[in-house]
């Protein structure tokens, strides 16, 4: 078993080489500079010298709100890179795990499944969905939706009181997602914790944050309640 992490410098994937080290996994992960996934041929070069078994997919455009702004380079790293990913994936057979988000949701519903059907009102959401669906071409992956705050501890001093989120912290689910990616499971997993207010769950690490309300404006980019749970 041989792991091609992309993404590793950012703050999941440095906790995902964290646990990969702990469970002496085998695995590589070069920097955006040196594997940019827009370009094919790095990622080739990448997979012809260390032969790697799987791949996870952690890279990409995660900024909503300068998605909106920054379309165009959106959709190249979120959709267009994942498509070089998938394409290499199928050529030399090897099992992708795509890191996926909650914002392929708008909100509107009451609870959403890992089969619900995606309906993003941000194009970062709608980036990833498109992921979501070009990773579903092959035959052995996984897709993980795993919605999460990207520290251990709330690093804000306000936090939203009427934005409900079924987040953790993001050494809450590494573990879950490197079980995953080395098992034989396929199709779509949420990793998800307790659905509750951003502020409720600010409040488990920083006990003196601040309370605040998203903006209206805010909110035509920005579900207000993703009440993501694990089972169909």
């Amino acid at each position: 078993m041989k792991i091609f992490l992309l993404g590793g410098t950012g703050k999941l994937g440095r906790r995902l080489i964290e646990v990969l080290k702990r469970k002496n996994i085998d695995f590589f992960s070069p920097t955006h500079s040196e594997c940019e996934i827009e370009d094919i041929e790095q990622i080739r070069k990448y997979i012809e010298i260390e032969k790697p078994n799987v791949i996870l997919h952690s890279a990409g455009f995660v900024d909503t709100l300068k998605a909106e702004v920054s379309r165009e380079k959106c959709v190249e790293v979120n959709v267009l890179g994942t498509y070089n990913i998938v394409y290499l994936c199928r050529e030399y057979g090897i099992r992708l795990v795509y890191i996926s988000t909650e914002y392929v949701f708008s909100g509107e519903e009451d609870v959403y499944v890992p089969s619900s059907s995606m309906d993003p009102k941000n194009i970062y959401g709608l980036t990833k969905g498109c992921g979501e669906l070009i990773v579903r071409t092959l035959n052995d992956y996984i897709i993980i939706r795993s919605p999460f705050i990207r520290d251990v501890v709330f690093p804000y001093e306000q936090a939203f009181t009427n934005q409900y989120t079924s987040r953790q912290y993001v050494h809450e689910i590494t573990e879950d997602i490197i079980n995953c990616s080395v098992s034989n499971e396929i199709g779509i997993k949420h990793i998800v914790g307790k659905y509750q207010s951003v502020y409720e769950l600010a409040k488990q690490t920083k006990p003196d944050v601040g309370g605040i309300e998203l903006s209206k404006d805010m909110e035509k980019y920005i579900p207000l309640k993703l009440n993501l749970i694990e089972d169909e």
